[in-house]
């Protein structure tokens, strides 16, 4: 369970780099896609799994990931 957990986390933060990596063309295209899926708030509730992570680098990394998506931090 406990891995179960952790590679979670992993994929989060894995996201969250993409997110970061994003033009604002992908940026956009992620973010509608998702919401047209309906799971954007699985990305965004997985992302502040992470940002509460002890985590320091993870959670930096998230935080800006949900800055860019437009939530406040």
């Amino acid at each position: 369970m406990g891995m179960e957990r952790n590679s979670a986390s992993t994929s989060s933060a894995d996201i969250a780099a993409r997110i970061a990596e994003f033009r604002a063309d992908e940026l956009d295209t992620f973010m509608r896609e998702h919401l047209r899926k309906r799971d954007l708030h699985r990305v965004v509730a997985n992302l502040n799994k992470v940002v509460l992570s002890k985590d320091v680098r993870a959670s930096r990394s998230a935080r800006k990931a949900l800055k860019r998506m437009g939530f406040p931090d």
